[in-house]
């Protein structure tokens, strides 16, 4: 079985590793466990040289790390099925996801775990950027810390103006009455491993319920700065077959767009 000999190598001083020599369509119930662990510790996990993986073989490995997740977006469209995605960047259809988010915050019950794998892939460009929300909180003072506890944040889906100009009023209408937005803790305390992190993301949190507009916005934007501190982050220059698993929880990403209008093309799993 693979994985009983793989190698891990951390990609950068707070978060990320490289695992090789790992097949991750074939894994025993060790493989299995030594990964959760690894993610536990570095949060996000790229595997190079996965080429030969499916799309159903994906589902079948991010499905060791939770139970399915249908985006409410699908959900709305009446899908009921547990599959992957495919995120398809070209000239008529512009990336944006090149903003700092946690994917989903916007559902009562978000994905706890992503994963993506690149298919095609521009000849430079469309890196991931990941960024630890544990560093980040860790690095607050402790009267920061203090104030934020016990504070929490709306989360919505974003720039709705912009959602329904290319999903349609009745998409974003189906949408909005299954998942209106979602009430979360700014301080969250990870279930597995006790720690805290930061729990709001520039692109889904509206604002901090129990402070005014003038004061939640002075705050956010400071946490949206710090949380995007190089010293917190880990940059993934993708090549074709590579997976990336990341624990959604404690971390943000940003998919850089500076290969538009070239083609990148990512498969994506999602479980909670």
């Amino acid at each position: 079985m693979a994985g009983l000999n793989m190698n891990i190598t951390p990609a950068a001083g707070h978060i990320g590793a490289v695992v090789t020599d790992i097949d991750l369509r074939d894994l025993d119930a060790e493989a299995v466990e030594s990964l959760r662990t690894l993610i536990g510790e570095h949060l996000v996990l790229a595997f190079p040289g996965q080429g030969s993986m499916t799309d159903e073989e994906q589902v079948v490995f991010t499905s060791h790390f939770g139970g399915p997740y249908i985006h409410p977006v699908a959900r709305a469209m009446g899908v009921t099925e547990f599959t992957s995605g495919r995120i398809i960047d070209d000239v008529d259809h512009p990336p944006f996801q090149d903003k700092w988010h946690t994917d989903v915050t916007w559902d009562p019950t978000p994905p706890t775990f992503g994963c993506l794998r690149m298919v095609d892939r521009p000849e430079r460009g469309g890196d991931t950027i990941f960024s630890s929300t544990h560093a980040a909180y860790d690095a607050l003072s402790d009267a920061m810390k203090s104030s934020l506890d016990g504070l929490t944040a709306w989360h919505t889906m974003g720039d709705e103006t912009a959602f329904r100009s290319k999903a349609g009023d009745a998409v974003v209408d189906a949408t909005l009455a299954i998942a209106p937005g979602a009430e979360h803790p700014v301080i969250a305390v990870h279930p597995v491993t006790g720690r805290k992190h930061i729990n709001v993301n520039s692109e889904f949190t509206d604002h901090i319920v129990q402070m005014s507009r003038p004061e939640s916005d002075a705050i956010l934007d400071f946490l949206y700065a710090h949380c995007a501190n190089p010293n917190f982050a880990m940059r993934w220059n993708w090549t074709v077959g590579d997976v990336v698993l990341w624990d959604e929880r404690p971390t943000l990403h940003f998919a850089v767009a500076d290969y538009y209008p070239r083609r990148r093309e990512v498969v994506r799993v999602n479980v909670r």
